[in-house]
């Protein structure tokens, strides 16, 4: 059997076995007192994490989805999706804000299924994800393993995210703003990038040129490079910014980059190369992976930027478990993978260093995202030159401003 309608839980805690508000299609709002209430003709999206989930022992019930299902790359979840449209609960009740988030998950989902093929009449979704359901969807064939050291090389340059190296910041003055880029528009850049192809080739040491020529030598090739490095000597302007390594996959000290990658190294950091493999060549994405089209109208909704996220971010991870059962380390990474989140955290840089040199702190960027740290009491600097640039504040952010500048008036 499977999925006949969509619903939304906030539970009053993390904790499955208390109360919390439920909505069904966008419907007004109900309380329920435990999961134990929820239907299975429904698929649920609760706020629950992933240790409420797994402690419950909910990760073997299909219909109930973390809050993590509709933006995987974000720890909050459903947090997150709050704060980027100001569903905040000093201007919503949580039974309002229950009833809109079931309405959207409503929406994403009915889009998804007419548009990726995804039956729910006769199937659970048995991903713990939207951007691995979307990703089956789009390429069902799992990406295969290209060699043991291609394999590890791939993981070790595959990053979501660039921590940067943060100054000291009382807590309690300080917030964390997510800044991010128009989803649609962006996803469509990202799914116009060329990646490159599976067949490669080992070069060793002593088949490249002489190592104060080797940066510009892979730089300028033709063909796309996976190289092993030494980063030193990184610009002290920009050492914060760049935080090389810095976030990379446990047990491994990011030694292997992408070309996107080594192009930004090296124009602010002394980089030796010490071998690197080669790809055949560049190719464009196949005609699936194209992005569905939305009018300029649909583009600025939430459903179409959580579902164009979802689209491009589910062909830049690994094979999802389902396509690859075992853990994460072991499952291949493609370079299209590896090339997409390196371009993707390059051109979240240009953003990133925007900031920085007007003086704001960067906590992260990736995943179409700058995440940055402002003093509780000022936001307009910050969302003044974020959004002169091009970036998207969250809605909330202007009220607040408008509050804090009418309080700095009796002063």
């Amino acid at each position: 059997m499977g999925i006949k309608h969509f619903g939304c839980v906030r539970f009053d805690s993390d904790d499955p076995n208390l109360g919390g508000w439920a909505a069904v299609n966008g419907g007004s709002a109900f309380r329920i007192s435990s999961v134990g209430n929820l239907d299975n003709d429904t698929l649920w999206w609760t706020n629950l994490s992933f240790a409420a989930v797994h402690g419950a022992n909910l990760n073997k019930t299909p219909y109930i989805k973390r809050t993590t299902y509709l933006n995987s790359w974000l720890q909050d979840g459903q947090i997150e999706i709050c704060n980027g449209w100001g569903l905040l609960r000093r201007s919503h009740t949580e039974k309002a804000i229950t009833e809109t988030l079931s309405g959207v998950f409503t929406r994403v989902m009915c889009f998804a299924g007419d548009t990726y093929g995804i039956q729910y009449n006769r199937t659970v979704p048995t991903h713990d994800n939207l951007a691995d359901e979307l990703r089956c969807k789009i390429l069902p064939d799992k990406d295969p393993h290209i060699g043991t050291e291609v394999d590890s090389a791939l993981w070790a340059a595959h990053q979501y995210y660039t921590y940067c190296l943060t100054p000291y910041a009382n807590r309690e003055e300080t917030v964390m703003v997510r800044f991010a880029v128009p989803a649609v528009a962006y996803a469509t850049e990202m799914l116009n990038a060329i990646v490159p192809t599976d067949q490669v080739e080992y070069v060793p040491a002593e088949k490249l040129p002489p190592a104060e020529q080797r940066v510009e030598w892979v730089i300028n090739h033709p063909r796309p490079a996976l190289v092993r490095v030494t980063v030193s000597n990184i610009h002290p302007d920009y050492v914060n910014v760049i935080a090389f390594a810095n976030g990379a996959k446990a047990g491994s000290n990011r030694a292997w980059i992408s070309q996107p990658e080594l192009l930004l190294l090296s124009k602010y950091a002394q980089v030796e190369i010490n071998a690197l493999f080669l790809f055949g060549g560049y190719d464009t994405l196949p005609v699936e992976s194209r992005l569905p089209q939305f009018t300029a109208m649909q583009a600025m909704t939430p459903s179409a930027e959580i579902l164009a996220s979802n689209h491009w971010i589910g062909l830049a991870r690994e094979n999802c478990f389902r396509l690859e059962p075992k853990s994460s380390e072991y499952r291949a990474i493609s370079p299209r993978a590896a090339w997409m989140t390196a371009i993707d955290r390059f051109v979240m840089f240009t953003y990133a260093l925007q900031l920085h040199r007007a003086g704001i702190a960067i906590r992260r960027y990736g995943a179409g995202a700058v995440t940055v740290i402002v003093p509780k009491h000022n936001y307009r600097d910050a969302y003044e030159i974020a959004t002169s640039i091009g970036l998207i504040a969250p809605p909330s952010l202007i009220s607040d401003i408008e509050v804090q500048d009418e309080l700095q008036s009796y002063v």
